[in-house]
């Protein structure tokens, strides 16, 4: 057994502490999912958004919502489910922002240094653009984040059925994208080449 603090044992005192609201559990809370949190949005939104706001919103929620948890050892799928239940809430945003007409796009965050990897980020999220938020997150997570398809499902809050229907259908419709994309294309090659 891996003691999380002094003061506790087990994970589930450790969520016992956290909807205590000690300090020193939701410290350590955010010291132990910061990472994947800020990654994952990173990765299904890319840099036009603030994460640091994102990546706060998600604790918090975390925080406000943690009595609602059911399973102490299902804690980080948890905290991922609410980042990207976060990360599907301004995925909306964004295409209503588009519909009307106020998302000015420009490729904010690129990096300038790396030309090819400017280039290849704008395909990537250009292509990300064209799948259902579901079917993004599912993704991201599953090919990005390397999640397993049991805590993908449970980070998308749907079952394991509508995830491999969502990676399906996002694979199916990036491979599309591909074939009329020469950088998407290589990606894909790439990508193929290396299993």
């Amino acid at each position: 057994m891996v003691r999380l603090h002094p003061e506790v044992g087990t994970e589930a005192e450790f969520v016992q502490a956290l909807r205590a609201r000690q300090s020193w559990a939701v410290g350590r809370m955010i010291e132990r999912y910061s990472a994947i949190v800020r990654r994952s949005l990173y990765r299904v939104l890319g840099t036009t958004v603030d994460l640091d706001d994102l990546e706060q919103d998600t604790f918090v929620t975390v925080l406000a919502r943690c009595h609602t948890l059911r399973d102490p050892d299902a804690l980080r799928s948890f905290v991922v489910s609410v980042a990207m239940r976060l990360a599907r809430n301004e995925l909306r945003k964004r295409a209503i922002r588009r519909f009307v007409g106020l998302d000015v796009l420009d490729n904010a965050g690129v990096p300038a240094h790396d030309p090819a990897a400017a280039q290849y980020a704008r395909h990537v999220y250009a292509a990300l653009d064209q799948l259902d938020p579901g079917a993004r997150i599912a993704f991201v997570l599953r090919h990005v984040e390397g999640c397993e398809l049991t805590e993908t499902a449970a980070a998308c809050g749907c079952s394991l059925a509508t995830v491999k229907r969502w990676l399906t259908r996002a694979e199916t419709r990036l491979r599309e994208l591909a074939s009329k994309d020469q950088v998407l294309s290589t990606l894909f090659e790439k990508q193929e080449g290396a299993v």
